[in-house]
């Protein structure tokens, strides 16, 4: 006969299968609003020929785009830079270089930069010619030498630097780090302040340790990513959320200590939430009012689950290792566990939810997942939140049940603190592999901040 834990089991792995599958049918069938600019040609093309002289250049994107003026140059066959005038036209979705003198016949390039409006950069270069000149082959002058290999030489540098979109390596490094660093602090803090209660203050000193450790790892990644953001010209938002992360950090890193209620856990998520609400995707993807509200309590659901899981790791160890104490502390160890698991319980399903709507309007359309490093970052993503909440759910419906039952019976005057160690110890393997799939996760997302959604 089957236990009522299996049926509970069962109809906890359904559940499991069911978010997931509504995760994955919303990405695929994903069209929303694009969060970076993509360039859509240019009149001339790239590698067209026009007979006419030119007095302008267009370069079209998708979305508004701001250029930038300093890193956009118009050049001739040597390489060298023509003075031009940019001019706005159909309010940023194109721009016209109007050369000082018109282009006559020659090769010509635009080594082109501009800035998104979520403060993600996108470049590239174009070549074209004016006249009867071929494209294909370099003109030769009659010293022998090639007429265009310092304008070639000028686009090829260009073209290492990618078609952009994003805040380049650097910045995509740091801000994996500090996400990392902040998402876990905060969910220790909000543990602390809401899972553990009043009386569990022997939890609070070893918890301190550990905020303040990410607190420090958060300083580093935002300093790394506000320096890459202010040497990279990018937009205020963006300079703003990694300085908010910054502050945040450093809070973490100086907390004194803090119990159950305090409000430095208000003040610390405040600070947070901003910083992702001013996150470029965010900003600039679906209705804004409901991708910021999105993505508050996304982040606020994966901090609670995320840093949770990690705080919930290191009571148990004490818990198990302190025995003089166990009398106390096993008590306190099984609540605990009891209490968090309904905590996590709503936040996979938040994380899940609220992840679809954002990956709905950020996503341009569904081929974008296998065609972007954003698209290949949220398809790990996802594939390592499934894996957790698989954990999550084993646990919630196969060793819960039984630090439950063993908790009313312990209520009821029976001496049950070896079977409570037992069940304790079995829960704590399980968080070993939970805490490595949430540091991984971590990192996808702090990635994905800084990935874009269009460029390849």
């Amino acid at each position: 006969m089957r236990s009522p834990l299996h049926g509970a089991w069962r109809r906890g792995r359904h559940a499991l299968f069911a978010v997931t599958g509504m995760v994955l049918v919303t990405l695929v069938s994903a069209s929303g609003a694009q969060a970076d600019a993509a360039f859509e040609g240019s009149s001339p093309g790239n590698a067209e020929t026009v007979a006419e002289p030119l007095t302008e250049i267009e370069l079209r994107f998708s979305d508004p785009i701001s250029l930038n003026e300093t890193e956009t140059r118009l050049l001739d066959a040597d390489g060298t830079q023509l003075v031009y005038e940019p001019v706005e036209i159909d309010g940023g979705n194109a721009w016209l270089l109007e050369p000082a003198i018109s282009l006559d016949e020659g090769i010509y390039g635009v080594v082109w930069q501009a800035e998104a409006a979520d403060g993600h950069t996108v470049r590239g270069v174009i070549r074209f010619g004016v006249g009867d000149v071929v494209l294909a082959e370099p003109a030769v002058e009659d010293e022998g030498t090639e007429a265009s290999v310092d304008l070639e030489t000028e686009l090829a540098a260009a073209e290492e630097l990618g078609t952009g979109g994003g805040g380049g390596p650097v910045a995509s490094i740091a801000s994996a780090i500090s996400n990392l660093g902040v998402i876990i602090g905060w969910g220790v803090a909000l543990f602390v302040a809401f899972v553990a209660l009043p009386r569990m203050t022997w939890i609070g000193r070893y918890l301190f340790r550990i905020m303040r450790i990410a607190g420090i790892v958060a300083v580093v990644g935002a300093v790394i990513d506000l320096a890459s953001q202010l040497l990279g010209g990018s937009s205020w938002n963006l300079i703003a959320a990694a300085l908010l992360r910054f502050l945040a950090g450093a809070a973490l890193a100086g907390v004194p200590g803090m119990v159950n209620g305090s409000p430095f856990v208000w003040v610390l998520s405040g600070a947070v939430i901003a910083s992702y609400a001013l996150d470029g995707h965010t900003v600039t993807a679906g209705p804004l009012w409901l991708m910021v509200a999105t993505d508050a309590a996304h982040v606020t659901f994966a901090a609670i689950w995320g840093g949770g899981i990690l705080a919930l790791a290191i009571a148990l160890v004490l818990v198990l290792r302190k025995r003089r104490q166990e009398a106390s502390l096993v008590p306190d160890g099984s609540e605990l566990a009891v209490r968090f698991s309904r905590l996590a319980t709503y936040s996979v399903f938040g994380v899940a939810v609220t992840g679809v709507v954002m990956a709905f309007f950020i996503l341009p359309s569904p081929g974008a997942l296998v065609t972007t490093a954003w698209g290949w970052i949220l398809l790990i993503k996802v594939a390592l939140v499934a894996a957790l909440a698989f954990f999550g759910y084993r646990n919630h419906f196969n060793v819960i049940p039984e630090i439950e039952y063993v908790l009313v019976q312990r209520d009821s005057g029976s001496d049950v603190v070896k079977e409570e160690r037992e069940h304790l110890g079995q829960l704590r393997k399980t968080l070993g592999p939970e805490m490595a799939l949430v540091v991984a996760i971590l990192i996808m997302s702090g990635l994905l901040v800084q990935a874009s959604p269009i460029a390849g």
